[in-house]
């Protein structure tokens, strides 16, 4: 079973600027967003606390993107 993404007019206006930004880089908003969508306030602290581990400089930026990476082939992500 999946969820259904919300649409463009459903997302809150709280997350309407996170939309923006999603559309500015990647030219589109991203499917688990729009089921992210679903729960503002999760969704917010979720963006807040990624923030928060991408600027943090306790570790290395380059095993960032190391772990990164491989959590994405681990779960099969296009790009």
């Amino acid at each position: 079973m999946r969820i259904e993404g919300l649409e463009d007019k459903q997302i809150s206006w709280l997350l309407k600027p996170f939309t923006w930004m999603m559309k500015r880089r990647f030219g589109k908003v991203l499917n688990p967003f729009k089921a992210w969508a679903y729960r503002p306030g999760l969704t917010i602290t979720m963006a807040i606390f990624t923030q928060s581990v991408e600027s943090s400089k306790v570790t290395d930026p380059s095993l960032k993107r190391l772990v990164c990476l491989r959590a994405a082939q681990m779960i099969g992500c296009v790009f």
